[in-house]
């Protein structure tokens, strides 16, 4: 099955409105230049995560079979949220506008604030609704590293994050800006080149943010928490920051993380125009993403926390 992204899902967009959407939030975070995009029909996706596989033995000749247990799942079911907006343009302003398209306007600075919840959502989202999952709400508490009160980042402590993605080889790793910036510096002070490579692979705007880890693309992300408590129990109220690494699943929805959305609805965009307001001189564009992030592989996603730096 081929892997849509975001990038290849704008061609597809069924205005310039609905591209233009499309192509901020890329914009907003790089790392949505590679993230897979999986539709869905129905109500949801659901997955069922491996507990424990059935028993095997030795067995001795003329020896009693024992293994009889079998393996134990666990369902969950994914499910599209919504990211709304008004844009609303008066009438008579947008008649004194000279030119300016008062409407395009006011749908534009609307679709960037639908980016921006968009990755607001990815980076730090609850998981309950109408919140997105995240990479905060989806890492399973058995793909922690180990537990810090505090602690700076070094290679070694990535080595033990990577060490923890096992389903495939790690497609990322994700961190804040100020952690970033420690990353950049641990190549200084090992005297490493820093790779400039990926810039091409992943564009202009990527270009700015992303290097690389054992071959493994690093990517800023200005969204994520950095006021922490210790081992990622509260996104708010601490210093401390996560890193996190894993797989991009690969349209067999069982390898790692996918943006998700309903296949009737274009790349999980919608733009509407609404039309004049009864009782007011202004006309509203609705701008919306069905929208949310799954992660089809416990395995697949793996979360490093409490860094200081």
């Amino acid at each position: 099955m081929a892997i849509f992204t975001l990038a290849e899902l704008a061609k597809e967009a069924p205005n310039e409105v609905a591209e233009g959407v499309i192509e901020n939030i890329i914009d907003v975070n790089p790392i949505n230049q590679v993230l897979p995009y999986t539709p869905y029909m129905g109500t949801g996706l659901t997955v069922n995560y491996e507990n424990a596989i059935g028993d095997a033995q030795f067995l001795a000749v003329d020896g009693t079979i024992t293994a009889k247990s079998a393996s134990t799942y666990t369902s969950q079911t994914y499910r599209a949220t919504t990211i709304i907006g008004d844009a609303e343009a008066n009438g008579l302003l947008a008649a004194e506008g000279s030119g300016i398209d008062e409407v395009a306007s006011q749908v534009a600075a609307k679709a960037k604030s639908v980016g921006r919840q968009f990755q607001t959502g990815f980076a730090t989202g609850t998981g309950t609704a109408p919140s997105m999952n995240s990479l905060h709400s989806l890492c399973d508490a058995s793909q922690y590293t180990t537990a810090s009160a505090g602690q700076a980042l070094s290679f070694a402590l990535l080595d033990e994050l990577l060490q923890l993605v096992t389903l495939d080889t790690p497609d990322f790793i994700v961190m804040p800006k100020r952690t970033f910036a420690s990353f950049r510096a641990l190549y200084r002070g090992a005297s490493m080149v820093q790779p400039d490579y990926l810039r091409d692979q992943f564009g202009k705007h990527a270009g700015l943010s992303v290097m690389e880890y054992l071959g493994i693309p690093v990517f800023r992300n200005d969204f994520l928490s950095v006021t922490e408590t210790a081992n990622g129990a509260a996104l708010t109220t601490g210093a401390l920051a996560s890193v996190y690494a894993g797989c991009f699943d690969d349209g067999t929805k069982s390898k790692g993380i996918s943006a998700i959305y309903p296949e009737a609805s274009p790349a999980g965009v919608v733009v509407e125009n609404i039309g004049a307001m009864e009782t007011k001189d202004t006309n509203i564009v609705r701008v919306k993403q069905y929208i949310n992030l799954a992660n089809f592989g416990i395995k697949g996603l793996a979360r490093l926390t409490s860094i200081n730096n």
